[in-house]
Parts: structure tokens; sequence; C-alpha cells
């Protein structure tokens, strides 16, 4: 590995990480004023509609980001030029389609009718943000998508400052009309080359998609369903038998690890494109540095994320939580929440790969199964042990997962003219 290159990755890494970390510096701002303006019940809630926003963007991930790089890498230019253009529509349709069903979400739980739609159109063009910094970074255009990242956090701070602060607004509605100005001001860096690009709505357009649905995005989509379990179960299953209330310390506990998922995703979103060149070269020697690079530097993260929590029980814990919320019952979910995300980092780098490499029904079976681990481990954790051991559940899910990932990668290589990493 000569020094050049890893110096010329690393300062790639940390360009990519600019936006996300803005972005995950923002969204801890944010929980960090609602934790201490709400009451834990209505912190709750906001944390849940977070966690279905989010589950919305994996959905746009595995219809349409994730096969993305894959379909562009194959066939003709112009194949290539159609399959892109219907990518673009049906993302433009299905956003819209989005806020109806956010809406409905929204009001189901009981939100002002001002919050909700500023939460349903939040989510719809969030999505559509969402779908161009994937088509930024596959287009080579990073600085696009740091870009969004920035202006996304930026407007929301600022947003919610001057709502909060100056106009004396209720603080529910300031976060959920920040958010909706922020993904709005966040779609502006993509520019024309973007947002010139959404095409109406035309006979045929389902049919178009319909072999990328059946060769990547069917797979892919079980695999996010799936992950959703391994990963949420326990917002769903703790907020279905308890309520609101009782999910909003697990949700505080969760918010000192939230860089390494953050990290997690923005840095897969960016290597996954340039892993899918690597293979479309042949460099398939290239690959296994990669993977190492990918690993490092996540397991990096990790561990400032450790630290800095670390340093706040010891000297500060008030300074992020209030006296409602208990310190033993934080300190406990936070070492839970240190494991599970140790768990699922290192498995990203193979997952990505495979990723990459279009094994989306080898992941969607990793998902099935570690899904299950996690769907029953939580449900009786919760039963018969609390709330807090919930977490404890998710630990069993993402170690079947990683294992399930490691097995398929190394089924990969053995299909690849070169010799698998050790």
């Amino acid at each position: 590995m000569s020094h050049g290159w890893l110096v010329q990755k690393v300062g790639r890494y940390m360009l990519a990480a600019v936006g996300p970390i803005g972005v995950a510096g923002t969204h801890f701002v944010l929980s960090l004023v609602l934790l201490r303006l709400l009451e834990p019940a209505a912190f709750g809630t906001l944390s849940f509609l977070l966690v279905a926003t989010q589950l919305s963007w994996g959905i746009w991930s595995a219809l349409l980001c994730a096969p993305l790089p894959v379909f562009l890498a194959r066939g003709t230019p112009e194949e290539r030029a159609a399959g892109e253009a219907t990518l673009l529509s049906i993302n433009l349709f299905g956003a819209i389609a989005a806020v109806l069903v956010f809406l409905v979400l929204g009001l189901a739980l009981a939100l002002p009718l001002r919050s909700a739609l500023c939460f349903a159109a939040f989510g719809g063009v969030a999505l559509l943000r969402w779908f161009g910094r994937a088509y930024a970074y596959v287009h080579g255009r990073q600085m696009r998508t740091m870009g969004s990242d920035v202006a996304y956090s930026l407007t929301v701070l600022s947003g919610l400052a001057l709502m909060i602060l100056v106009l004396d607004c209720e603080p529910q509605f300031a976060a959920y009309a920040a958010l909706l100005a922020g993904a709005a001001v966040g779609l502006v860096p993509f520019g024309r080359a973007y947002l010139g690009r959404f095409g109406g709505w035309r006979r045929g357009l389902l049919r178009e998609y319909a072999p990328i649905w059946r060769d990547q995005s069917r797979w892919a989509l079980l695999g996010v369903v799936t992950t959703e379990a391994t990963a949420n179960t326990h917002v769903y299953i703790v907020t279905l038998l308890n309520g609101a209330a009782a999910f909003a310390p697990i949700a505080a506990s969760a918010l000192l690890l939230r860089p390494v998922n953050v990290a997690q995703n923005a840095l897969s979103d960016f290597e996954r494109p340039q892993l899918a060149g690597q293979l479309r070269e042949g460099d398939l020697a290239a690959i296994p540095r990669s993977l190492l690079v990918f690993r490092l530097a996540l397991c990096g993260i990790w561990l400032g994320s450790v630290m800095v929590g670390l340093a706040l029980f010891l000297f500060a814990p008030r300074l992020l939580f209030p006296p409602a919320y208990d310190l033993q019952f934080l300190v406990t979910a936070s070492l839970l929440w240190a494991a599970v995300a140790a768990l699922r980092l290192l498995q990203t780098p193979e997952s990505a790969l495979l990723q990459a490499a279009g094994e989306f029904k080898d992941l969607a079976m990793a998902s099935v199964w570690s899904s299950i681990g996690s769907v029953l481990g939580v449900f009786a954790l919760v039963l018969f042990a609390g709330t807090l051991w919930s977490i404890a559940g998710l630990i069993v899910g993402a170690a079947i997962y990683l294992l399930w990932t490691y097995r398929f990668t190394r089924q990969w290589w053995a299909r690849q003219p070169v010799a698998a990493p050790a």
C-alpha cells in the first residue's frame, strides 16, 4: 500500500465525512434541544417519527440509490441513459406519494395538524435529497453532496434558533419546520444537473423499472425491511407495548452513538460507487486495501464516540440528559448501544462490497436471519426483563448478520479469479 495512495484515500474520506458529520451534529443539537424542552412522551414521539423517516431513506436506497451504480455500469450508453431517466422519474413521483404516507402517520400519532404537515413535507423532500446525494456521488460530484449536507445542517440549526428564540414558536412545530426548510435548501447545491432532470410520468415507466426491480431492488428492499427489524425492532415493540414515554430514555441514550451510525451510512454511500468502479475495471486486487481503510475509518469513529460518551458520564452527565431521565438506566443503555454499534460497523465494508457486486439476494438472506433473532430477542427481553434490555436483543441480530455477511463475502471471493484477502 503506497503512502501517496493512503494519504489520498484518507483525504477523500475526510472530505466525504464533512457533510455527514455536520448532519450528525445538527440532529444531535435538535434532539438535545427537544430532550430538554419536551416531555418524555413528546420526545419519544419525535424520535419514533425520525426512525420512520430514516426507514424511508433505507427504502429509497434499496429501490433507487443502491441499484444506480450497478445499473449504470452495465449495458450501452443509451441503455444507461434510459435507465437513469427511469430512476429519476420514479424518484420524483415516489417522493410525492410518500408525503401522503407521512401525513397519515403524523396524524395517527396525534401530531398537531401544522406539525404533521411539516413532517410530511419534510419526509418527501428529504427523499429527493437522499437520492440526489447518491446521484451526485455516482457522477463524481462529491462536492455537491457535501454542499447539500452543509446547507441542510446550517438551515436546520439557524431555522430552529430563529423560530424558538426570536419568533417564540412552539418547540415541536419549530423542529419539524426547521427540518423541512433544511431539506428544501439542501436540494439547491445539486443544481440543474439533478433538479432539472426530473421527468414526468409516462406510459411504461413501471415496465422500464421492472428489470431493476427483478435483478436488484427487490432483494435490496427485502434486506432493508429485515435490516429495519434487526436494527429498530425495539422502537416498534417498546412503543407498542409501553408507549412513547418508555421509548424516550432509550432514544436519549442512543444519541451518543449516533455519529457512528451516520458515518457508517455516509461512508458506505461514498465507498459503494468506488468499489463498483473497481469491479467494473476488473481491479480486484485493490479491493482488500479499500476495505481495510474503510474498516479502520469506521473503527476510529466508533472509538471517538465511546470516549466522548465516557467523558460525558464521568464529568457532566446532566449537560446532555435532564433530571427526568435516570442516569443508571442511561449508562447501561449506552454500553449496550456501544456493543451494537461495534458489531454493525464490523460488517459494513463487506456489506458495501456485496452491494457494489450486485449480491443483494445474499444480503437479504443475511438480514432475514438476523431480523428473526432481533425480533425474538427484543420481544422476549421487553416482556421478561424490561424496556432497557430490549437493546440487548439487537446484539443478537447484529451478531447473526455479521456472521452471515462474512460467510457470503468468502463465497463471493471464491468465485473470483484472485485469492480472497486474509
